[in-house]
């Protein structure tokens, strides 16, 4: 009996370490990303890094808490994720949810020889749109038959990006990479809809992402947020990979203070959600709240960042969106193998810091927004 359970224990533990994939990690090896050592990236590496080639995905992605209460994202693409065995195919998507509860909603697909973009700095045209900038200043510009869209931003806190940026996925050289050249700016905008025009301002945000890898092949779903709290900006998010590489948890972090970044180490967060409510639309759960801890026990200070749902601004299956055609729409999921699900949220924010176990700070605001995205199956 003992011998049996002792071929078993070792069966076992030569497929779960020799057998399997797991490791999932933030990379910090600067030289092998041609990157100089530190958390905050230069002009060249907001320009293109993917040339939009098979296997590959990338965004520029853009939002905006304004000052009547709207909020407005626009995210320019090398291709819509979902696409990334095809080659270039040029995507814009535009979402302005208003105050009195109306949405514009954009998903403009342009022609390849219409798209170019510099790898020197931020510089991507879709025809005549265009989203520029080079780490301080950007400007954004659409237009279609109804809207014209303008849009003015200047960064008023630290570029950052989690160590190299680079998630790397096991030994197989899948790769999920982020950076955020505006974790928080200034935006003007102005936008013409139907004959109206709007001129608003606020804050906002800019950050870019890539890869070289499907991404329900090594994520199964993460939250990711952003705040602005008092004197602190936040960003947070949690990234759970597939059951392939353990279903490892990566946690982003990065939190400013009057334009400076003082805390950024994600392994010193952990993340507590809420029991997930299963959302009909999108057929996923979602927790009503996220509660990001960061705690330096050498520095003797900890951060308690925490979310609350109020409402969702969007909750949709991404082939929805995408596919007008029901047939087309099951093609797609059967050819990709993915049913995906997006949810961007609005809610309060509440940031309390304590020192040698002391609360020495309180903020709440209630313009925080965050997302959910699923690109697996729920876990059981």
């Amino acid at each position: 009996m003992k011998q049996i359970i002792l071929i078993t224990l070792i069966i076992f533990i030569s497929v779960n370490i020799f057998g399997q994939d797991k490791t999932a990690y933030v990379s910090d090896n600067y030289t092998k990303f041609g990157l100089k050592p530190g958390n905050i990236p230069e002009v060249w590496e907001d320009g293109i890094r993917t040339d939009g080639v098979k296997g590959t995905y990338e965004w520029w992605y853009f939002d905006a808490h304004l000052n009547d209460g709207t909020t407005l994202v626009i995210v320019f693409y090398t291709k819509p994720f979902t696409e990334i065995r095809k080659g270039l195919i040029p995507f814009i998507s535009i979402n302005i949810d208003r105050p009195d509860g109306t949405s514009i909603k954009k998903a403009h697909y342009g022609k390849v020889d219409e798209f170019s973009a510099s790898d020197k700095t931020c510089d991507v045209n879709i025809g005549k749109n265009f989203f520029r900038g080079n780490l301080k200043d950007y400007k954004i510009h659409f237009k279609d038959k109804e809207l014209t869209l303008d849009i003015k931003m200047h960064r008023t806190t630290q570029s950052w990006r989690p160590e190299t940026g680079h998630f790397i996925y096991g030994t197989s050289g899948k790769e999920f990479a982020w950076l955020v050249p505006v974790p928080k700016g200034k935006a003007e905008i102005s936008y013409l809809y139907k004959d109206k025009t709007y001129n608003l301002k606020g804050s906002c945000y800019h950050d870019h992402n890539f890869g070289n890898a499907n991404m329900a092949d090594v994520i199964n779903h993460w939250y990711w947020s952003r705040a602005e709290v008092g004197p602190y900006t936040v960003i947070a998010a949690e990234l759970i990979s597939v059951k392939e590489y353990g279903s490892e948890p990566i946690i982003v972090y990065c939190l400013s203070k009057n334009g400076k970044t003082v805390a950024d180490d994600g392994e010193k967060v952990k993340l507590f959600r809420t029991y997930g409510k299963m959302n009909k639309v999108g057929e996923r759960p979602v927790s009503d709240i996220l509660k990001f801890i960061y705690e330096d026990d050498n520095e003797h200070i900890k951060y308690e960042y925490t979310l609350v749902r109020k409402k969702n601004l969007m909750a949709i299956k991404i082939f929805d969106a995408l596919i007008s055609n029901a047939v087309k729409r099951k093609l797609a999921e059967m050819v990709s193998g993915l049913n995906p699900a997006y949810f961007r949220m609005s809610g309060t924010a509440n940031l309390k810091v304590y020192k040698n176990d002391c609360k020495t700070e309180d903020y709440t605001s209630n313009k925080a927004i965050w997302e959910l995205m699923y690109f697996g199956e729920p876990y059981k």
